[in-house]
């Protein structure tokens, strides 16, 4: 009897569970949602049109060297050359459209060793590299570079710009005996 219920409980088992079917289904069941990022841009970078063809690329400041005095300037990608700046301690980037100019500039506001100037430098990307627009200038803090525009294209001759740029000026009537004095100037645009 202990066998009879035995092979009667087997055969059950056996026989009364069916074995799953494998389905075959066309196409994912649950699709798989991709998220498409961009890149992150790091910080302080500045993204424009540097090249006039309407395909805005971004540059930041990838290093800078304190022991050297060397600020470097890297682009998206590695897509065009870094800048170099000498005797720079880093720089806030900044971009500027001047009427004339089919492509945004690049502008750099590079911290100096004396800490009472900045200093301007402005580049145009021209045949795969960045070739400077006018010479670097500085302004003295006191001359609140903030406040101003410090270089913009001249209203009436568009190979020439007008920038701001500070002098020592030596004054009695100061306390410390001299100021930092305020200038313009126009100058024509080397590249």
């Amino acid at each position: 009897m202990k066998h009879t219920l035995y092979f009667i409980f087997v055969f059950l088992l056996s026989c009364g569970t069916p074995k799953k079917k494998e389905k075959n289904i066309i196409g994912d069941p649950k699709p798989v949602k991709t998220e498409t990022t961009k890149p992150e841009i790091p910080e302080g970078a500045v993204t424009a049109d540097f090249n006039g063809n309407k395909t805005p690329f971004y540059g930041f400041v990838k290093k800078v060297d304190l022991q050297k005095g060397v600020t470097t300037i890297a682009f998206e990608e590695n897509q065009y050359p870094a800048i170099e700046i000498p005797k720079s301690y880093g720089a806030v980037l900044d971009t500027l459209k001047m009427k004339g100019i089919d492509r945004d500039l690049l502008l750099a506001t590079v911290k100096l060793k004396d800490t009472s100037f900045n200093k301007y430098y402005l580049y145009k990307l021209q045949n795969k590299g960045w070739k400077p627009v006018v010479n670097g200038f500085a302004i003295h803090k006191s001359n609140r570079p903030d406040t101003l525009r410090p270089i913009s294209i001249h209203l009436k001759d568009s190979t020439k710009v007008i920038r701001y740029y500070s002098v020592f000026d030596l004054d009695k009537s100061s306390e410390s005996g001299y100021t930092w004095k305020l200038l313009q100037e126009t100058i024509p645009m080397e590249n």
